[in-house]
Parts: structure tokens; sequence; C-alpha cells
């Protein structure tokens, strides 16, 4: 971001006004407080962030929370998911220093919440960063209720005694998370076939806390010997210095509000068009926006002495952590598209031998050549050798809406297979062929699944994926 934006040598001054003091039925439970020094800050923990994309990432994160409102940018997330002691915790706490800390957890609060616990929680962070740590410790269907919630920033309706609605609680904020499992993960967990919604996962965008260094989330140890001493280093300086950054932030925001929001807008546009393909899907559209809007305030923070990064320390890192979440994404289609095909991959995978009677060149035979009669209880379908090689699945229609696509939509499932060209399109281009099947005395229609869900080269999906990214 070009310094000409906003100064970061303006001095801001709070003016003298009415004094405002808030009032509530109870203490108020926040750890927006302060100690040590800004300078100590800076010394002990923002100067080690740099050539560390994930610590970069969410130490930006940390500012970006207040630019929503200027901005008009939505609510949202990143959840850093990976092994146990890899450096994910420690990325929370650094983050949440930027705001505040002390007592026993510091600024991080955990996922071991109801949503209803979490809304007040959300509300005393509008316009900040929340940081929420081990998602493990929820449960599944709870996680996927408190990612909508948040990000919506809106709790629930409810009445008063006397049976009138009351105002529900509302808020604007980012979040940081953390966990081993990712929030699909988290709720499919329970195996009774839930999915996560591609609207929850656009919410909480999923990065790998492993940034492919073999020092977990860290790329760049600076003068420590390894990652556990890194580590426990940024956690007792979190512990002395905190709660500088944020009000610093909010001088330079407050004292240039008028020039801060077109340049960070601005910013964002340069980072979707460096790093988001043109005509790519919204959904990635909206998670590539959030990122720019990091990366914005991460370089804002630079400019204005708050960070002591060099200039495109934070671009680079939002646009590392984007590639990365594309990568483990799997694709550039949208979340529904990338659902069905799992979905009907894994069918083919738990059941390609055992529910798929063998016909044609593959039916067995006695060393006479005469065939052998099959038994396949529970048939799915059948499987026969294709053309180019390989083996096609043919599904049976009922079985493809209420096995197969079980929880999505059956029609969408193979419009994203048929984009794809994994499964084979009829004569009337419609996604069901008329065939002559073993024990039928007429056609079928059915779905014929072509070998490639199962065979393409893993450097195509590569070169597909990266085609038009520039990171």
């Amino acid at each position: 971001m070009a310094s000409r934006s906003f100064s970061a040598t303006r001095r801001w001054t709070l003016p003298m006004a009415e004094r405002i003091i808030l009032q509530t039925s109870g203490a108020v439970d926040h750890a927006l407080r302060e100690a040590g020094t800004l300078e100590g800050w800076q010394r002990d923990i923002a100067r080690y962030a740099v050539g560390n994309s994930r610590l970069v990432l969410a130490l930006s994160t940390a500012f970006a929370a207040p630019l929503l409102y200027p901005t008009g940018s939505e609510s949202g997330g990143f959840h850093f998911r990976g092994a146990s002691s890899t450096g994910k915790s420690t990325a929370l706490v650094v983050a949440g220093s930027a705001w505040g800390g002390g007592g026993i957890r510091g600024y991080v609060r955990t996922w071991r919440a109801t949503s209803n616990g979490l809304e007040g929680v959300a509300g005393m962070h509008c316009d900040c960063l929340l940081c929420l740590d081990e998602m493990g410790q929820v449960d599944g269907r709870e996680a996927g209720q408190i990612a909508y919630m948040l990000a919506n920033g809106v709790g629930k309706s409810r009445a008063s005694r006397s049976g009138e609605a009351r105002p529900a609680a509302e808020w604007r904020l980012l979040f940081l998370s953390s966990g081993e499992l990712s929030l699909a993960d988290k709720i499919a967990e329970d195996g009774r076939g839930r999915r996560a919604a591609a609207g929850q996962q656009v919410r909480i965008v999923d990065i790998p806390a492993d940034a492919g260094a073999g020092m977990g989330m860290f790329e760049n140890l600076h003068c420590f010997a390894n990652a556990d001493a890194f580590a426990r280093h940024l956690k007792v300086a979190a512990s002395e210095h905190y709660g500088h950054p944020s009000r610093a932030f909010l001088r330079v925001l407050v004292d240039e509000f008028d020039a801060i929001a077109p340049a960070v807008k601005d910013h964002v546009d340069e980072f979707l068009r460096n790093h988001a393909p043109a005509g790519v899907d919204g959904q990635i559209s909206r998670v590539a926006a959030r990122f720019g809007l990091v990366a914005a305030a991460g370089e804002m923070a630079a400019v204005a002495g708050i960070v002591p990064w060099p200039e495109g320390e934070a671009t680079r890192a939002a646009a590392r952590c984007l590639a990365d979440w594309l990568t483990q994404r799997g694709g550039l289609d949208p979340a529904e598209d990338v659902d069905a095909i799992s979905a009907v991959r894994r069918f083919i995978e738990l059941h390609g031998n055992s529910r798929f009677e063998a016909m044609g060149d593959l039916a067995p035979t006695d060393s006479q050549g005469a065939p052998i009669e099959q038994r396949i209880p529970n048939r799915a379908g059948f499987r026969r050798q294709a053309n180019e090689g390989g083996n096609e699945y043919l599904v049976l229609p009922e079985v493809w809406r209420t096995e197969v696509c079980a929880g999505l939509d059956s029609a969408n499932v193979a419009k994203a297979l048929m984009r794809r060209g994994y499964l084979a399109v009829g004569g009337d281009g419609k996604p069901q062929i008329k065939t002559r099947l073993p024990g039928f005395t007429a056609t079928v229609r059915c779905y014929v699944i072509t070998p490639r869900i199962l065979g393409e080269d893993d450097a195509d999906a590569e070169a597909r994926l990266t085609a038009g990214t520039h990171v």
C-alpha cells in the first residue's frame, strides 16, 4: 500500500468531549488490557514474524478486524489446521497480543462453548479480533452453527419476558481458529453423513498449519535453535507485551479515516488481480478478498511503523496462505462441485468390487469360458472395461439418488461430474445413458462414471489449479 494513503507521522489526540460509560448488568469479561511497551512488543514478537507466512497472516488479521466497518467488508475467519505441537496455538497467542492479554489464557478463548454462549463473546469482540483455540473441544454440529453465527454477525432472535422480540446481538469481527481437524472433518466426525456446507467453508478458511519447511507453522526460526524454543519465546513475550499495537493502529485509523478506506480497497483489488484468476468462482473471490483485506491491514501497520516489516511482507504472506488454501481445497471449482466429486469418488473407492457386478470382459468365467454366476449382495450397479482403458461404473438411478448422492442434490452432482468429464453424457445430452445390463429384460437408464474420476494424474490437477494464479 502506498504511504501517500495515510501518514504515520501525524499524531492523534483525543478531543475533549462528553465522557461515555458502558453500563451493564454485570462485569464485562474482556481481555483488552495493556502491559509492557509497544517497542518491547515490536522487538520481541513482531520482528520475528518476518519470513513466517502464518505468523504474518495472523498478526495482519488482528489489524484487519477494525477495517471491516470502513471498507464494508464481511466478517469471517481463518482456521489453522494441523497436528498437535505444530505452533497453531502460538500463532493465536501472537495475534491476540496485538489486542490484549493477561490472565491464564491471555487474549485467546476456546471453542469449548455453545453457540449461545459465544454470542456474548462475539458481541464483546465487535470490530476486534477473536481467537478461538482447539476446535476439537466442541461438538461437530455446534462447530458448524458457530461458523455461520460468527461470520453472519448476528445472534439468535429471542423473546423477552413479555413475549416481545428482543433485539438480537450483532457484531463485526475477524476470528482466528485452531484445531487438528478442519471444519468439514469436524462436522463429519460423528459418522452420520453430515457435510460442511459451502457457506461454512467460505466463512472459515481452512489453512494447513504446516508451512512445509519441516518446522510446523514456522519457516524462519531467526536466531532460535529449534521450533519449540521459538514458540516458547513468543508465548513468553506475548505475556509481557500486549495491547499497545491495536491502540496505535486505531489512532492511525481514526486520524486518517476518510483516506484509509479507498486505499485499502485499492490494495484488495490489486491483490485480487494478482492472486485470484479472472472469472473464478464467487466463493473463491470472497475468500481471496478476505486475504486481500488482511494483506492491506498488514501493509498499513508496516507503513505506520507499528510492525517492523519490510514493504510487501504482509502481501506475500497472504498470497502464500491463499495458495496453500487453494491447494488443499482441491481446485478452483465451487465447493459444491468439490464435495460432489469427493462423494462419488469415495463411494467407488469403498464399494468398487463389492457392490458393482462385473460385466462384459470383466465378467468371471470358468476354465471352459462359461460364465460364473456372481453373488453381489446389495448391488449398486455394474462395472465394465472402458474403451480408453480402466473401468466404468454404471450406477442404477435409485442408488445414485439415495446412496451415492446422499445429503447432496443428485442433479447438481451429475452436472458437476459432467463438467469434469467424470460422467458420460447420453446422446440426448442427459446424464443418464440407456444401457443393456445383465439380468434386465429391457434397456435401463443408468449413470456411467468414467475411469477419469479415479485415474486423473495429480500433475493434471495441479496444472488446473495453478493455471490462472500468480503467487
